[in-house]
């Protein structure tokens, strides 16, 4: 059995889906994770996202509007600690209106914020252990 965590096992299933991959693994994690920590957040960098994608990676677009009512930071990291898939956040740059979204790469979670429909109830419906 294999000692991968969670990111360490996306990251090389995406490399091998991508056959020509200019990525070697080490910079794979250190390029395409905002926290290239083994234990650190899942959230990805705009090189990640973009390799995902090239990859084809299913993944489901939401706008992202949340209620940050502690600080950017704490509410950065309480996202780490709580989306436990792949996720990038941008603002849409294509229209003028300059909306944020979150691109989720799972789609029960995708499932679950709809459901909740913000990501304030959402993250407030996980309880970390």
């Amino acid at each position: 059995m294999s000692n991968l965590s969670y990111k360490e096992l996306v990251t090389k299933t995406v490399l091998e889906q991508t056959e020509n991959s200019h990525w070697s693994y080490e910079d794979a994690l250190k390029r395409w994770w905002i926290n290239p920590r083994r234990d650190g957040g899942l959230r990805l960098t705009q090189m990640g996202d973009l390799e995902f994608r090239f990859a084809q990676i299913e993944y489901y677009t939401h706008d992202f509007k949340a209620k940050i009512t502690k600080s950017y930071h704490s509410f950065m990291l309480e996202l780490d600690r709580k989306i436990k898939c792949p996720y990038y956040i941008d603002v849409n740059k294509s229209d003028k209106s300059n909306t944020p979204y979150i691109r989720l790469y799972d789609s029960r979670i995708s499932m679950m914020l709809n459901l909740y429909g913000d990501i304030d109830s959402y993250l407030n419906s996980i309880r970390k252990k």
